[in-house]
């Protein structure tokens, strides 16, 4: 699972079962030969076995899904997915008892940067729900008309096997899709701050009704997006000739004479 990420130049820091089992370093001894392929991993090491007292871990107080929290940890560097790069698993327990190992590819990390790093998967799956659900920001369809019609994706679509047009092609259909999938990342980004910058504002040109409001007072994503649609005709209407909107329109549709001679060439 690593070795993708490693290619990259990208590290990983995740989660494990507690009954991961690790390896230990491995050293050859020349005078003893035994059949078969020569030895590479150590010996096993059960990961959840070296869960210490919590009163002797390493204290740490961490930001965690919005709150400080204090945690203890324990850190080891083992082999686990190749012979000859470590990784470093952070054994973690919480005040509750709770035991969690993560993993982190980074051995230069410290126990406590792994805890409140893994702690922003939280927000992560927050904004990818928000992306989908809100925005439609993974509803962007790869397919090409050139391609053959199918049900599904083809299994047996190998881009060395077609022609370089058709290559050329694909790779302009995946930066439309980034492109698409950005957008919306930025997009989120614009409600997310007219939320926390504006909110006044947004509850003012709100179109529907709450018996009541959020303690805070920050409203969501989705409000601030009925708020602007709800703005839209408004801003439509007073929207100047030089800005960006009326040269994206002006740039999509053509003019009717045009339309008409490229009819009548037809």
């Amino acid at each position: 699972m690593l070795k993708p990420f490693r290619a990259q130049g990208l590290h990983l820091i995740s989660r494990v079962a507690n009954s991961t089992v690790a390896k230990a370093d491995f050293s050859a001894n020349p005078k003893i030969r035994t059949p078969g392929r020569p030895r590479i991993w150590g010996s096993d090491i059960k990961l959840r076995e070296l869960f210490a007292p919590i009163n002797t871990c390493t204290q740490a107080a961490v930001w965690l899904y919005g709150q400080p929290q204090t945690v203890y940890y324990q850190c080891f560097t083992f082999y686990w997915d190749t012979p000859d790069k470590l990784v470093l698993f952070v054994l973690t327990q919480l005040p509750n008892g709770k035991q969690i190992i993560l993993l982190s590819s980074d051995i230069t990390l410290t126990g406590a940067q792994v805890i409140e790093a893994y702690g922003w998967r939280f927000k992560i799956e927050v904004s990818f729900r928000s992306l989908v659900q809100l925005l439609g920001g993974f509803d962007y369809r790869f397919w090409l008309r050139s391609m053959t019609r199918a049900s599904s994706w083809p299994k047996n679509l190998v881009l060395a096997n077609c022609d370089a047009d058709f290559q050329q092609k694909v790779a302009i259909k995946v930066e439309a899709f980034e492109r698409f999938v950005n957008l919306n990342a930025i997009a989120l980004g614009v409600l997310q701050i007219l939320a926390l910058e504006r909110p006044a504002v947004v509850w003012t040109h709100f179109p529907q009704w709450f018996r009541t409001l959020p303690k805070h007072g920050l409203p969501s994503e989705q409000i601030v997006r009925m708020a602007l649609q709800h703005l839209q005709p408004m801003v439509l209407s007073k929207r100047k000739p030089t800005l960006l909107l009326a040269k994206l329109l002006a740039a999509k549709i053509k003019p009717p004479e045009t339309q008409q001679q490229t009819s009548f060439a037809a």
